[in-house]
């Protein structure tokens, strides 16, 4: 039952991923765009990137922001994305949560009882709990062999596994989707700066070069950060799912022991 993630339409999460987030980091961008922080400041790049260049500090997260909006709000978009699919599955994928201490004592009961209709009538009326499903394999099929009754346990515990595994997924298309993001836009600001180079000619100074660097670099570390955040979350999640489907797996097994004995 416990079985590693699968590798089922990656395509379609990350285009699912980015579909989410367009709408939040447009409405993100539309927001920074042609804001500039208050004071003297020297504008470079077409007033995407504002501050002073005298006094040698480095720009804020903001300034860093708002020197790639549509991009940096792509990734940011997605950390909220990460963050909230991290707290759904703390609060959905634990032991408690897949199989409930009181629906497993009931089912259980009912199940010593050779109460086998009972049982599964309770696994219909419990769709959302994980075990609930596998359990009603088990009952519905009491008097084929052991042997059968396991193997249906296997299949529907890894149709099961399968759609916990995919799920957690997403946080590491979002660990994949994020660097690259952050790479196009290095590439693209780096395209800007020796553009501007080349058309200013010996009127562009070094430091507004170093600038264009920095508003290149700046989508990278972004998207670095995000996709470690991403990945954090992801082992974090590997690790209760794993938890959590051999606790689930332990419940199955022994309502299959009970409705062995009953049929001894």
């Amino acid at each position: 039952m416990d079985q590693g993630p699968t590798t089922r339409g990656p395509l379609v999460r990350i285009g699912w991923l980015l579909g989410a987030c367009v709408v939040v980091a447009a409405a993100t961008a539309w927001g920074q765009a042609g804001a500039a922080p208050g004071g003297a400041a020297t504008t470079v790049a077409q007033g995407e990137l504002q501050f002073d260049l005298t006094s040698g500090n480095l720009p804020t997260l903001l300034e860093l922001f708002r020197t790639s909006p549509y991009i940096n709000g792509i990734i940011i978009a997605l950390s909220i994305l990460a963050v909230l699919l991290f707290l759904f599955f703390l609060v959905t994928i634990s032991p408690g949560a897949m199989a409930p201490t009181t629906f497993v004592d009931e089912v259980g009961k009912l199940v010593i009882n050779q109460k086998y209709e009972e049982a599964a009538n309770l696994c219909r009326a419990n769709p959302r709990v994980f075990v609930a499903s596998v359990i009603q394999r088990c009952v519905e099929n009491t008097g084929k062999e052991h042997s059968v009754i396991m193997e249906m346990i296997d299949s529907e515990g890894r149709r099961r596994a399968d759609i916990i595994w995919n799920r957690i997924s997403y946080l590491a298309d979002i660990s994949n989707v994020a660097p690259m993001l952050g790479l196009l836009g290095t590439v693209f600001g780096m395209f800007v700066a020796f553009f501007t180079l080349d058309q200013g000619g010996t009127s562009v100074s070094a430091a507004m070069l170093s600038l264009g660097v920095a508003k290149a670099m700046s989508t990278t570390m972004f998207g670095l950060s995000v996709a470690i955040l991403a990945s954090v979350f992801y082992t974090i999640a590997k690790a209760r799912a794993t938890k959590a489907l051999a606790a689930g797996e332990q419940v199955v097994h022994s309502i299959a022991d009970h409705i062995k004995r009953g049929g001894a």
